[in-house]
């Protein structure tokens, strides 16, 4: 991969599975609430296809309020399950940033953006 990935935060130690060939494609996954993304490449290096290269990116280590405030890799921060519990409006909103400098950094390096998928699992709002 060319560039800096330095100024892309979930690049700098995501977990990646290469393609074979010339990557003209990325999927990106998140993974889920206390999870990091190498159990997801693991998962991913299964299917790899030619052209794919797979990018899982770690979640910081954060306070999670509704896990008794224990420290774990998450996204943002979660309250409560309920659909009326608080959300962390910042929280997500820098995920939410930190997601579209990863997509905005596949694009500068060559991949068409409707050759770019988002997916994750869990850790939902």
């Amino acid at each position: 991969m060319c560039g800096n990935n330095m100024s892309v935060p979930l690049l700098t130690d995501a977990a990646t599975v290469s393609g074979a060939e010339r990557e003209t494609a990325a999927v990106i996954f998140l993974h889920g609430l206390g999870d990091t993304g190498h159990s997801w490449a693991d998962a991913l290096s299964t299917i790899r296809l030619p052209h794919v290269k797979y990018i899982c990116p770690h979640a910081p280590r954060i306070p999670v309020t509704l896990n008794m405030k224990m420290v774990m890799p998450s996204w943002f921060d979660l309250m409560g399950l309920s659909p009326d519990a608080p959300e962390d409006e910042a929280g997500i909103k820098k995920a939410a940033e930190n997601i579209k400098a990863l997509i905005e950094h596949e694009m500068k390096n060559g991949i068409p953006a409707n050759r770019i998928v988002l997916g994750g699992f869990s850790q939902v709002r």
